[in-house]
């Protein structure tokens, strides 16, 4: 029987105190998410060529995903009888209402009311009954008739389309009507507050967009963790965590190029991940417009001091929509609500609601977040909100927790929910597909912390493992085996400066090509270039490849399908323009001179090869590495140095045996 019980949840209700779990009410427990990668230790030296072959070593793979259905103990869960879709209504309303009682009555009282009366008056009172009692009483695919009946004309009467070309801001009004974004002074800077008549919300996105080294990942403290001690200084808090994450290969990367990166990778690093904070002050009686500002700046300076390494950023009005609207998957195409999915663009989406939390304690329920964004769909993401806490500080804030899963297609889509379903069900939770309401669910999976119906009390969510730092795209293996990754997009433009050859640069466009990317070629050797090019195929066409100059459109290139610009030119001069968002620039230099100095410089990331003294000198000083660039020199001729705002790592480039088919062995020239 299915994990995933069907339907949508009531609508979500204006922000505000939100349901607060009743004296005596069960608690749910948690689990502790595992991180989609591998810590690793940052080597003091590199490994000096010895002939010893480094292998790839990554720990914390998703487990198997379980079967649905009876079962014995499983993954540290007790073992229990799955409840399918009658699980929806275990905690919260689950037994007979009074409403239902009521309209019981009213139904025995319609037929009495009309015997004697005659014939076609009694008639007339049963079917009335009849209908009464069906409304009232009646399951249909584990929901009450009558909650269907309010699913649909929820879904008939509110607005369900958003046009051509429409912006973040015009997104946000389909999904939060009457809600306003506006710029103030948060934490020592401006940023953006998001208004409406439950409060005011501010977003923080977590970590540093500069550092793009993936080799250490840090603990996100539980929402819960974050909240304030209830008082009568402090207004009602919501917090929401907002983690969205891809898998890598991504589903559309077939054939040779996902073949290969899963060899490398055996498909346990995320090719990318977010994660955003979103703050929200709730009007309350007592607390005028002019008090509530200032406890929001309050309270998100003290979130920022707690987060610490983090890096916590308060989000200004540009970036906050922009953000909105990379989370929803929204570029300008438009988005359409039907029952049992949300298109938006060429995508198609569904979200989901756990009604049901995993067993306390369980090892597996802790890793839940991690398995959840490794997912096969083309992108996950999970939503925990937490709050506000009951008046008097007694018992846990409620919690929610809302999946929504991309897809570029239904059948994708179907994969990725079947998948979904065994993951939870595999860790004793229960979930419930928010069919007719997937517009709310799309609210509920965007940071602004909006109110709705169902949260629970689940004081066990501290020992979840929620943790940021490792995705990216793998570029090899320290001297431990632990995977060295880089993050070559993100919101704004990078620049990649490679010093080596061909072959090098030709991995890492195979390896980008498994996180989605497209690859662009300029080269003045297209010679070079050709076989590589015909043994990779590219999903949707081929690696085009141009003479050097000629232009890349702005718009190519999305966060669900960033571009990397391969240049093959020669000495290049420094880019001084900062260039458009989701684009990787990679420079490819066969050997390493002083007019490539200032371009060296100014990269974000450099890549380097074994080099000669004399480059070494130049990159040493170009990069600040002092005396960490003699042994530039004295790498294997397999490894490289990924240098990162004067962060150094070294990593064995360990090509797969489809990688060594393709491309040979990619040592330097």
């Amino acid at each position: 029987m299915s994990p995933i019980t069907a339907g949508g949840p009531q609508p979500a209700s204006r922000p505000g105190w939100g349901p607060v779990p009743a004296a005596g009410a069960s608690t749910a427990g948690s689990g502790a998410p595992t991180v989609v990668g591998t810590p690793t230790s940052v080597d003091a030296v590199p490994g000096v060529d010895t002939g010893a072959t480094a292998t790839v070593a990554v720990s914390s793979a998703p487990a198997a995903l379980g079967v649905p259905g009876p079962r014995a103990a499983r993954d540290g869960v007790p073992g229990r009888r799955s409840r399918g879709r009658w699980a929806a209504f275990s905690r919260g309303g689950a037994g007979i209402r009074a409403g239902q009682l009521v309209t019981g009555q009213v139904a025995v009282a319609v037929v009495l009311a009309a015997l004697g009366r005659g014939t076609p008056l009694t008639v007339a009172a049963l079917l009335v009954a009849t209908l009464l009692v069906a409304v009232a009483g009646v399951r249909v695919r584990g929901r009450w008739l009558f909650e269907w009946l309010g699913t649909a004309a929820g879904h008939v009467t509110r607005r369900r389309v958003l046009g051509q070309q429409a912006d973040p801001a015009g997104l946000l009004a389909l999904v939060a009507p009457g809600a306003v974004v506006h710029s103030t002074e948060l934490s020592g800077g401006p940023a953006a507050v998001l208004e409406d008549t439950g409060g005011m919300v501010a977003l923080l996105e977590l970590g540093d967009p500069g550092d793009l080294l993936g080799d250490a990942s840090r603990a996100i403290p539980a929402p819960a963790a974050l909240l304030p001690t209830p008082g009568p200084d402090v207004p009602p808090l919501r917090i929401q965590l907002l983690l969205s994450g891809t898998p890598a290969p991504v589903p559309t990367a077939g054939g040779t190029v996902g073949t290969s990166y899963r060899q490398l990778t055996d498909g346990r690093l995320a090719g990318r991940e977010r994660a955003v904070l979103a703050v929200r002050v709730l009007r309350a009686d007592g607390w005028t417009q002019e008090a509530l500002r200032p406890a929001l700046a309050g309270t998100v300076r003290r979130i920022v001091r707690r987060l610490g390494p983090l890096t916590a950023r308060p989000l200004g009005v540009p970036a906050a929509l922009r953000v909105l609207g990379e989370l929803a998957h929204h570029d300008g195409q438009p988005v359409r609500e039907s029952w049992p999915l949300l298109r938006s663009g060429a995508l198609v989406q569904a979200t989901f609601r756990l009604v049901d939390w995993p067993q306390t304690g369980a090892p597996a329920a802790r890793r839940l977040v991690p398995r959840l964004l490794a997912l096969p769909a083309t992108a996950t993401t999970v939503s925990l909100c937490v709050g506000p806490p009951a008046a008097d500080g007694t018992g846990a804030a409620p919690t929610e927790m809302a999946v929504r899963l991309a897809a570029a297609s239904t059948a994708e889509l179907t994969v990725a929910v079947d998948a979904l379903g065994r993951l939870v069900d595999g860790v004793g939770g229960t979930l419930r597909r928010l069919d007719g309401a997937h517009l709310s669910g799309l609210a509920g999976t965007l940071p602004v912390a909006l109110t709705s119906v169902g949260g629970q009390s689940a004081v066990a969510l501290d020992d979840w493992e929620l943790t940021l730092g490792e995705a990216g795209m793998m570029v090899g293996t320290n001297r431990h085996g632990g995977a060295i990754t880089v993050r070559l997009f993100r919101p704004e433009s990078t620049r990649v400066m490679l010093v080596g050859g061909v072959r090098a640069a030709q991995l890492m466009a195979l390896r980008a090509m498994a996180l989605g990317a497209l690859v662009v070629v300029q080269t003045a050797r297209p010679r070079a270039w050709e076989p590589f090019v015909r043994g990779v195929g590219a999903p949707g066409g081929t690696i085009p490849l141009i003479p050097p100059g000629r232009p890349v459109a702005d718009s190519v290139g999305t966060a669900l399908q960033p571009l990397l610009l391969v240049v093959d030119a020669g000495p290049m001069p420094a880019e001084t323009e900062p260039g458009p968002a989701w684009r990787a620039t990679l420079v490819v230099r066969d050997e390493l001179t002083p007019a490539d100095v200032d371009a060296l410089s100014r990269a974000d990331l450099a890549v380097l090869q074994p080099l000669h003294a004399a480059e070494a000198a130049l990159a040493g000083t170009a990069l600040g590495l002092g005396g960490s660039a003699d042994w530039l020199t004295r790498i294997r001729d397999d490894m490289v140095a990924v240098v990162n705002r004067r962060a150094l790592r070294w990593a064995l480039l360990s090509p797969t045996p489809i990688e060594a088919q393709l491309i040979g062995r990619p040592a330097r020239g």
